[in-house]
């Protein structure tokens, strides 16, 4: 997630929404308890990022750092089921869909590092590694798609494209992914909105990404973690908003806190089903 998030109108969410074709119906994913690895991609919310700890790092920027995050949470959470597995986190800040497949993430580009290290585009870098794997990776959890919009601002047209764009992209990422790794769980996040806690008419815009996400996931049999209900559907939204993320800081920090992060994090073990194994 960028500083920026979704600024729109809900009317024009909704007419974006109601344009674009309904997914295909799946059958429920197929239940896999969790294998050797754990592979999280992603964007600043898979790295765990938190704009504080970037400032009081500067100009270093030491990935350990940032072991606060979801990833970092779920991963103690599948430990707790296989103490064996190990985590390969290659989630990049600011990554786009786009850049996702493309390769150059933004952050390295900028002189930092990531978790893990790899050239290239983090698509590649996931396929190369679930190829050398073969039937060992799972869970895989991705978060993408906010980034694709936020770059929007408020420009409806641009909006409307990024969600076209984020749709097709991600539908190529899982099936890419899922042909990589075809019994593996792949759990999409669906994004919280900070921005409610000025605008919860912004709701709109996040909910509409979040169907998006949901129906390319199912079309590769995904799982999706919900992210949007116990951020924004909370009996006082604000407050919620304020506890589970670093918005209400001096800083207006999208990102979660690390109560945030652990919300997250459970979100994805309930959506992987592996609460049955604990």
């Amino acid at each position: 997630m960028r500083v920026r998030f979704l600024a729109l109108l809900a009317a024009l969410s909704l007419l974006v929404l109601a344009a674009l074709p309904a997914s295909a119906s799946t059958s429920n994913p197929k239940f896999n308890p969790p294998k050797s690895f754990y592979l999280a991609l992603g964007d600043s919310l898979a790295f765990g990022y938190q704009q504080s700890k970037f400032i009081a790092n500067l100009p270093t920027e030491n990935p350990s750092a940032f072991v606060t995050g979801y990833v970092d949470d779920f991963a103690g959470m599948l430990q707790g089921i296989n103490p064996a597995i190990e985590t390969v986190n290659l989630g990049c800040p600011d990554e786009t869909t786009s850049s996702f497949m493309a390769g150059g993430c933004p952050y390295t580009a900028l002189g930092f590092r990531l978790h893990r290290a790899y050239g290239g585009a983090q698509l590649d870098a996931a396929i190369s590694f679930l190829k050398s794997h073969p039937g060992q990776v799972s869970p895989i959890t991705i978060d993408l798609g906010a980034n694709d919009a936020n770059s929007c601002g408020a420009d409806q047209t641009c909006f409307a494209g990024a969600i076209a764009t984020v749709r097709q992209n991600m539908g190529v990422i899982l099936s890419r992914l899922r042909a990589a790794a075809p019994g593996a769980e792949i759990i999409v996040m669906e994004y919280y909105n900070p921005f409610a806690v000025l605008d919860p008419g912004t709701n709109a815009g996040a909910e509409l990404l979040n169907s998006v996400l949901a129906g390319d996931a199912a079309l590769v049999r995904g799982r999706t973690a919900d992210a949007f209900t116990p951020f924004n559907l909370a009996s006082d939204e604000s407050v919620t908003l304020c506890a589970l993320t670093l918005f209400c800081t001096s800083l207006q920090d999208v990102h979660a806190s690390d109560a945030g992060y652990l919300v997250i994090a459970q979100q994805f073990l309930s959506a992987s089903g592996y609460g049955r194994l604990g």
